[in-house]
């Protein structure tokens, strides 16, 4: 379990996928793993049921799990989407449906773009009421999970253009500093255990985004110290508000 998750350490027990603890299972909801047949208690926790597997045989026995879990009501938000599952090396040993990251505690990978003018103003978001997380709340101009095989640069320039109508010849500008977050939250079925990609894009002052897939109510473009005020007063969801914090501390004026 890694450092600063302590925490949680009373609530959930490891599930070693490809020999190693990738995710984390709350405990009143290891029965049902354990009885899907995918996984076995073993002594620290739990461990998928796949020594010797390739890729994508791991990934079908997870897939199972995930589809088991689904039709036990365990699973709160159900994609229809793939993500790779990463060793501590940064390898895809797996892939599986999005909806079941939380439930079983695997770290998610996400792209948050801040999209940022020439004259310092930064343009927000204001999610959906109807949104199921944080309806209402600030977020980045783009933002969304990487699936897999998909590279960063893809995800992003993807998000900006469903969710933000940044063309390619705009979106394929941006930037990642390499900065690398974490934001680790309980949900109502486990663990939104996020890796926060952080990257930037320049936007024409001529440019005003135009939401493509209902998740926007409408964009604001922010001052610096306007959304200094917005972080303060938690308007921003709390990824967003980790992406804009490191941004708004590497683009700072000189004094």
């Amino acid at each position: 379990m890694a450092a600063g998750d302590a925490e949680f350490s009373a609530q959930y027990l490891p599930l070693s996928i490809a020999g190693e603890p990738l995710g984390r299972v709350r405990r009143d909801i290891a029965p049902a793993v354990l009885e899907s047949g995918a996984a076995e208690a073993v002594a620290d926790g739990l461990a998928l049921r796949d020594r010797g597997f390739t890729l994508a045989r791991r990934s079908r026995l997870l897939q199972s799990l995930a589809v088991q879990l689904r039709n036990r009501g365990l699973i709160a938000d159900w994609r229809n989407e793939l993500c790779a599952v990463l060793d501590a090396g940064g390898n895809e040993v797996a892939r599986c449906e999005r909806g079941a990251f939380r439930t079983l505690g695997i770290q998610n990978r996400a792209v948050h773009v801040n999209g940022h003018r020439a004259d310092g103003r930064v343009w927000v978001a204001r999610r959906s009421q109807l949104k199921r997380a944080d309806p209402g709340m600030l977020d980045n101009v783009a933002a969304g999970g990487v699936s897999a095989g998909e590279s960063l640069r893809s995800a992003a320039m993807r998000e900006l253009w469903e969710e933000a109508g940044v063309p390619r010849s705009i979106a394929s500008r941006v930037e990642f500093p390499g900065v690398y977050l974490r934001s680790v939250r309980e949900t109502r079925f486990g663990l939104h255990d996020e890796r926060v990609i952080v990257a930037d894009v320049l936007l024409p002052e001529s440019f005003v985004p135009l939401g493509r897939d209902g998740e926007v109510e409408h964009f604001i473009c922010m001052r610096r110290d306007e959304i200094e005020a917005a972080l303060a007063r938690g308007e921003f969801t709390v990824e967003a508000g980790l992406s804009m914090r490191d941004f708004l501390d590497r683009t700072r004026p000189p004094a």
